[in-house]
Formats: structure tokens, C-alpha cells, sequence
């Protein structure tokens, strides 16, 4: 029988029985809903308005404090700074409201391949606008501001304002264009990031898909073969079963699970192939209990152990052993999954999903920064070890 702490693998019938009798976990109660995520949407747009109106509204009130600066130094103080800085103040505020027109008109005709032309051709109109719209604002508000003593004819007011704004309005295009040209970038890697993530857990969805079936009709092939012959060991069995399903039910939408739980599940199932099998089958675990929160793959340990009873216990005769060791190395967790079986069979191409799956699962999951090693010997067994990172997870309750 497996020993650890003295417990047996498959436990107490009742105390199967009485984990089959609590209630699945609400899987949909732990999704964010859509208006979440429409309402997080709409707060990171409107944050970003926000911080582009301020930073607008800072840049041009500096800008104002520099001109003020420089047309003090120009007139070497015979000009009172205080109408210096009304008129180079108001001068810059304007430009405010404006730079914020010129963002979303750049946001609605970015200059891009495909519409160029087009583009041009509404950003000119854009800058036309503000030049004449900053000529009008100039001849209503001069009589507060007092720009000029006795306000120019309208056409001397136009040229200027073209010749004072127009390159001012095609530089805040291009620094639009720039925003603009690195928030779609950033969205696009955001977008990138989270298609790999999706891809990620549908290729971990899919291998673990696999699995479930795999091992659960390998169970209830094991307990038809007893069945017939021993009622009361098939009784069990089924108890022992139920906790395989209560676990997959219970994990089967995370990627991860402790160590803990996954102990418990080999435990299950050595249970009932220990039934099957009888003293044929012998199973030691080596595991520090300080490890059972550290987390691993869900199904990551047990198709291992699984492929040794087939292909390295079952074809045989004679009694064999199966170990499922874990240790820590400082930041590292070390798994170790062994039997003495003859080491070719286990080996042998096409046998089981366990080894392919579990270097599969562990690339989705961790990148390169794992190992996956199997070391087989003709007469001495096969011995999978892996390295992952030791990160922890709470244990459930």
C-alpha cells in the first residue's frame, strides 16, 4: 500500500462518501461579468481624457510663463511685465482649446497609407480654421487683452495670425500623430499579449481536455474487471472514483492546482488500481508537506504515474514499485516520478498521452523555464523529472 503519514491512498470509504456529497463550486460566480468590463473601459477612457486635457492645459500655460520670460529680456525690462504677461498668457491659453480640436481632428483623419491624400486635405482645412478662428478671437477680446492700441483692418489681422500660428498648428498635428501612432501600437501589443495568453490556455484547455477522459475510463475499466469478482472492492472503487471526479470538477477551469490536491488525487487513483492490481502494485510518496502549496499543473503528476502502472506494473507478474518524490531548491520545485519497471516499454513510441502532454502543458504554462527530463534504463526502470518554478498557491480549505 502507498505510506505516507500512515494514511492509505484510497482513505475511508465514508470519508469519500462524504466528499461526493458536497456541492460543485459556482464556476460562474468567479467570472467577471461584460458590464465590468465595459464600465473598467469606459473609466480608463475617460482617465485618459482627463490627463490629456490637463497636460494640454500645463503645456501651454508654461509656454505662456516662457514667452512672458522672452519678451521681457527683448524689451530689457522697458515693457511692465505685467502687461507682458496678460498678453503672452492669453496668447498660449488660446492655443488650448485648439490643440485639443487639432487631437481629435487627427484622431478622425490620421494622415495613413491609403487615405493621405484625403487627409491632408482635411487637417488644411483644420489649420485654416484655427488660423482665422485665432484672428477673430484676437479682434473680441483685444479690448480686455490689449494686444494693440487701435486694432489692425481684418486683412492685416489675418496675415498675422497665418504667419504667427501656421507653423504652430502643423507641429501640434505631428505631435498628434505621434500620440496617436504610439497608442495604437501599445494597443496593439496589448492585444498581441492577450491573444497569446488566450492561445495559451486554449492549448492547456485542450491537453487537459484529453486527459480527463483518459484517465477516467482507465478507472472504470479498472473497476469492471473487479466488479464481478469482489462487490465490496468494486464498491470502493467507485467511492474512490467520485473523488477523481469531485477534484476534476472542482480544478477544471484552473491551470494550476497545489501540490496538495494533486497528491490527493494520485492517492485516488493508486487506490483503485491498487484494488485492481492487488499486491502487485506498491507505491511510496516522498513528499515534505511544507511543498503541498506549491503549485503545479493540474494533471501533471498523475498520467505520469498512470503510464508506470500500465506499461511497467500491469504487463508484469511480479510486484513493483512506483515512487512520486518533490523537494524544494531554493526558488525551485523538483518532481520526480519513478518505477522499476524494464525501462523499454515505458519508453516505446505512441505509449500513452502522459509524457507528451506534460512537456506540452508545462511550455504553455512556463515558457523555457522548466525541465522536462526522462531517463529510461533496460532493467532499472524509467524515472521522469521535472523542473519547474516554486511559486504558492492558498490550499484549499
Amino acid at each position: 500500500m502507498p505510506t505516507r503519514h500512515g494514511r492509505s491512498p484510497l482513505g475511508t470509504t465514508q470519508r469519500r462518501r462524504q466528499m461526493l456529497r458536497r456541492d460543485p463550486p459556482d464556476m460562474l460566480g468567479a467570472m467577471p461579468s461584460r458590464e465590468m468590463a465595459h464600465t473598467a473601459s469606459v473609466s480608463g477612457m475617460q482617465r485618459r481624457t482627463a490627463l490629456t486635457w490637463l497636460a494640454v492645459g500645463a503645456w501651454w500655460l508654461l509656454t505662456g510663463l516662457v514667452w512672458t520670460g522672452q519678451m521681457y529680456e527683448a524689451f530689457s525690462g522697458q515693457v511692465a511685465s505685467s502687461y507682458l504677461l496678460r498678453t503672452e498668457m492669453a496668447k498660449a491659453a488660446l492655443w488650448i482649446p485648439f490643440t485639443l480640436f487639432l487631437f481629435w481632428w487627427v484622431g478622425r483623419h490620421p494622415i495613413e497609407r491609403g487615405a493621405m491624400l484625403r487627409s491632408i486635405g482635411w487637417l488644411t482645412l483644420a489649420v485654416a480654421g484655427i488660423i482665422v478662428a485665432r484672428a477673430l478671437c484676437v479682434a473680441a477680446i483685444n479690448p480686455w487683452i490689449g494686444w494693440h492700441e487701435q486694432l489692425p483692418s481684418w486683412p492685416a489681422l489675418l496675415r498675422t495670425s497665418f504667419l504667427s500660428n501656421l507653423l504652430t498648428a502643423w507641429m501640434i498635428i505631428g505631435v498628434a500623430h505621434a500620440l496617436l501612432f504610439a497608442q495604437r501600437e501599445g494597443a496593439r501589443r496589448r492585444q498581441h499579449a492577450e491573444l497569446e495568453s488566450q492561445l495559451s490556455q486554449a492549448r492547456f484547455e485542450a491537453l487537459s481536455a484529453r486527459l480527463d477522459p483518459h484517465f477516467l475510463f482507465n478507472a472504470l475499466h479498472s473497476i469492471s474487471e473487479v466488479m464481478h469478482r469482489d462487490v465490496a472492492a468494486a464498491d470502493r472503487m467507485v467511492v474512490g472514483l467520485g473523488g477523481l471526479l469531485r477534484q476534476s470538477i472542482d480544478g477544471g477551469a484552473a491551470q494550476q492546482a497545489t501540490l496538495g490536491e494533486q497528491i490527493e488525487l494520485i492517492e485516488d487513483y493508486v487506490g483503485i488500481e491498487q484494488v485492481r492490481l492487488g499486491p502487485r502494485l506498491r507505491f511510496r510518496l516522498d513528499v515534505d508537506e511544507s511543498l503541498y502549496s506549491a503549485a503545479v499543473p493540474r494533471l501533471l503528476l498523475q498520467p505520469l504515474v498512470e503510464n508506470s502502472i500500465r506499461y511497467a506494473i500491469a504487463p508484469r507478474l511480479a510486484p513493483g514499485s512506483i515512487q512520486v518524490a518533490a523537494r524544494g531548491d531554493g526558488n525551485r520545485l523538483l518532481l520526480e516520478v519513478s518505477d522499476d519497471g524494464d525501462g523499454e516499454a515505458a519508453a516505446a513510441p505512441g505509449h500513452g498521452l502522459g509524457l507528451a502532454s506534460a512537456r506540452a502543458r508545462l511550455q504553455c504554462l512556463y515558457g523555457d523555464d522548466f525541465r522536462f527530463e526522462v531517463e529510461t534504463s533496460p532493467g532499472n526502470g524509467t524515472c521522469v523529472r521535472i523542473d519547474l518554478p516554486l511559486q504558492r498557491l492558498p490550499e484549499a480549505a
